[in-house]
């Protein structure tokens, strides 16, 4: 068996593509697929010419299947030649040609009584025309606008709702080609007598022929096949049992009866005169509707089609050649909405054809059509198109009320049958209101159960990046309990913003806990707040002050600082700042000014001397010793200690000053990782392991360092060994102080 060729490789040139495409074999299978997607559509016209033009209107038969028969000729052609994907191809639809025939009816009944039929009919199809461009005009914005992917965010519940809801319409619409009734109470009656009975039960049995086999068998030959099986059963069925087609047609079975040429022509312009306010009134909710169904289906069989091919499609592209095709097809003297076929797409697919040529050959059979093979379409058994209709319509309910009970949660399944009833009780507008209205209160509830804070830490566990010396940090361990830092997170809005304060007024209160007298809000994660969130931190500030906290905020995005400092949640006290950039300077100034209250935070000057007699057991003789293993380097603002990528041949204690750890980045910019005061060991990581420096130390205040060569600490360790081993003892409790810090804030983070 010959292998189907590839027209989906994105390097391979048109010249290449037609070659393969114009091969004898190719253009055969190009024909039988064009052929296949032919007899489908051909099925499935009357019923949409049917829908659109019924009641008053039924006399137009015939010029409503050459309205829908223009309408795929110039959209397929166009869409063939110009979407991003050569498989796509369009067709008039059933969920669009319903709301168009909604449209139709509403127009008509908004018509003055004495309009003469023909007046009425050219002012209906202009309404459907101006439908049809609006639509695609949208749609041709969406795609220029590049806003296309905007449809990805409407809420699956609502969309599935509206689906839902929609197949119920298009059910109903298959009733009314079938027995001109709809599916309620008060039909249900008729629905059962005999004589009706037999003229419904066909087009059911045959949609759930359908949707049986599709859903065993895969394949998109399933539904021309059926089709096709349906034709061949009814005519034996005809010629063998009945013996009588005249008799069919009187009572029913077949569509009515259509010229040899299709009564097809543009309307009179000048019946837009005779189009009444009332009638575009009228119109309007189905005009919305329409440009709401449409671009909901593009979307899903665009996606359907990606899935499909196995290629992404470009959904501004794919709007705007379906918005242009749309408006076209319209000014020709069409007026149906046309958009994906899926189904069509994986005929196409699966049997390795050039998709662009066989929308130009499926053009050309339905101009064949328009022009010469009118009589088909009375041949074709009412219960064929109609049951087309049923099918979809089941199929939608059974995709968005059946299987989509398994796959979502209750919460959102209750909304699609919320949806799907208001929708067929009351229209399709009404259901997206609904919807609309349902969704958002299921999200503001669900929204206001997220937690918005993120992270909680005190002070002891989560320190700045300013390493102190020894004696510091015991105080700050001991004291930084009395910091509370609450990281917040997504949009903070009046339900998540109730909810957080009533978590800080209980921490706030909590008499068994350690009282807070520093709070820091951290605003990092926070994309935004509803403005009447400020009472809520209005009511936490009031709750600080009473209880001599201070509130400090980090990390605001700058258009919300003014709202917080007008509401005054942010006001500024004499030598206090409530702002800061970020969460380390916020606490760094906390930690300063536990510091100050016990004197600690003036430590200026901490010897190397000093430093070991905390961390080990040395006789003074062994620290006399010292300096003179010691070089004393003396640093003024901006002066490098050492730069990334030094070799580490030294390690220094800072006897005064302060020094700031800098990452060089690829940008050539520095990221500040650390700060180091007087106390405290630079350049002991790479000392020890003998790796190159991993970052520039940069002193950002005058100061003392003390620099311990590698030279100097083996003479040390030679001469005096209890000296060397001072220093090691030294070095392993910073590093053990450090790594227990670390894992102090990854355990909180885990917690």
């Amino acid at each position: 068996m010959e292998k189907p060729a590839s027209f989906g490789k994105p390097d391979q040139s048109l010249r290449e593509t037609v070659k393969v495409a114009l091969q004898p074999s190719v253009m055969l299978r190009s024909l039988f697929v064009s052929a296949i997607i032919w007899l489908l559509m051909a099925s499935a016209m009357p019923a949409y010419a049917r829908l659109v033009f019924q009641g008053e209107l039924a006399g137009y038969f015939a010029a409503g299947l050459g309205i829908v028969l223009v309408s795929e000729i110039i959209a397929v052609v166009l869409t063939s030649l110009f979407s991003s994907d050569h498989a796509t191809l369009v067709i008039p639809q059933s969920p669009t040609v319903v709301i168009q025939g909604m449209i139709a009816a509403s127009v008509i009944g908004a018509a003055p009584a004495d309009m003469p039929p023909q007046l009425l009919f050219a002012t209906t199809y202009l309404i459907i025309l101006l439908s049809s461009i609006i639509t695609g005009g949208f749609l041709l914005l969406l795609g220029v606008m590049r806003a296309g992917g905007l449809v990805r965010y409407i809420p699956y519940p609502i969309i599935g709702g509206f689906m839902a809801g929609l197949g119920w319409l298009i059910l109903n619409a298959g009733f009314s080609v079938l027995v001109d009734l709809k599916l309620n109470a008060e039909s249900l009656p008729f629905l059962l007598e005999s004589a009706v009975l037999t003229r419904w039960l066909p087009g059911m049995i045959f949609a759930l022929c359908i949707l049986g086999l599709r859903a065993r068998i895969k394949s998109s030959l399933v539904l021309p096949g059926v089709i096709l099986a349906s034709f061949i059963l009814f005519y034996l069925w005809v010629f063998l049992i009945v013996d009588d087609v005249n008799a069919l047609a009187e009572v029913g079975w077949f569509l009515p009866e259509v010229s040899e040429a299709i009564d097809w022509q543009l309307p009179d312009s000048a019946a837009i005169a005779r189009i009444s306010p009332a009638m575009i009134a009228a119109s309007a909710g189905g005009i919305v509707t329409l440009i709401v169904v449409c671009t909901l289906n593009l979307f899903f069989r665009v996606s359907a089609q990606e899935l499909i091919v196995n290629r992404e499609l470009n959904f501004n592209r794919e709007c705007k050649v379906n918005g242009i095709a749309n408006i076209a097809a319209s000014l020709s003297g069409g007026g149906i909405v046309a958009y994906h076929a899926p189904i069509s797409s994986s005929l196409v697919h699966a049997t390795g054809v050039y998709g662009r040529l066989v929308g130009l050959i499926l053009a050309l059979m339905f101009v064949l059509t328009l022009v010469f093979g009118s009589a088909i379409f009375s041949l074709i058994p009412r219960f064929i198109p109609a049951g087309l209709l049923l099918y979809f319509g089941l199929q939608f309910m059974k995709e968005w009320l059946l299987d989509s009970w398994s796959k979502l949660p209750r919460q959102e399944y209750a909304v699609i049958v919320v949806i799907a009833l208001v929708t067929a009780l009351f229209g399709l507008l009404m259901g997206i209101a609904v919807g609309m209205v349902v969704a958002i209160t299921f999200f503001v509830l669900e929204y206001s159960r997220m937690d918005v804070i993120k992270q909680e830490f005190s002070g002891d566990f989560h320190r700045s990046n300013l390493d102190r010396s020894f004696a510091q940090n015991q105080l700050l361990q001991n004291e930084g309990g009395k910091i509370l830092i609450l990281r917040l997170q997504g949009f903070i809005f009046f339900g998540s913003a109730y909810r957080f304060y009533e978590h800080a007024k209980g921490r706030i209160t909590d008499t068994e806990a350690e009282p807070v007298q520093y709070l820091i809000l951290d605003f990092k994660a926070v994309s935004g707040f509803d403005y009447s969130t400020i009472r809520d931190f209005d009511r936490l500030k009031r709750l600080a002050d009473q209880h001599g906290i201070d509130l400090l905020l980090s990390n605001v995005l700058p258009h919300l600082q003014p709202v917080l400092e007008d509401g005054g949640i942010a006001e500024r006290k004499s030598g206090q700042p409530s702002l800061f950039d970020d969460l380390d300077h916020a606490l760094e100034w906390c930690e300063n000014t536990l510091l100050a209250d016990a004197d600690l935070l003036n430590s200026l000057r901490v010897t190397v001397e000093e430093q070991l007699a905390e961390h080990a057991m040395i006789k003074s003789r062994d620290l006399s010793a010292l300096h003179s293993y010691l070089e004393r380097i003396e640093t003024e603002v901006g002066d490098a200690v050492f730069e990334q990528g030094d070799e580490s041949d030294a390690l220094y204690f800072i006897e005064t000053g302060r020094v700031d750890v800098l990452l060089r980045l690829p940008d050539e910019g520095n990221l500040r990782l650390r700060s180091m005061a007087a106390g405290t060991v630079i350049g002991e990581v790479g000392f020890y392991l003998n790796k190159t420096r991993s970052a520039s130390v940069v002193a950002t205040e005058a100061g003392v360092l003390q620099r311990l060569s590698h030279e100097a600490l083996r003479r040390m360790e030679e001469s005096h060994p209890q000296t060397a081993s001072a220093i090691h003892i030294l070095i392993s409790c910073v590093l053990s102080d450090r790594l227990s810090s670390s894992n102090r804030v990854i355990q909180q983070l885990l917690d």
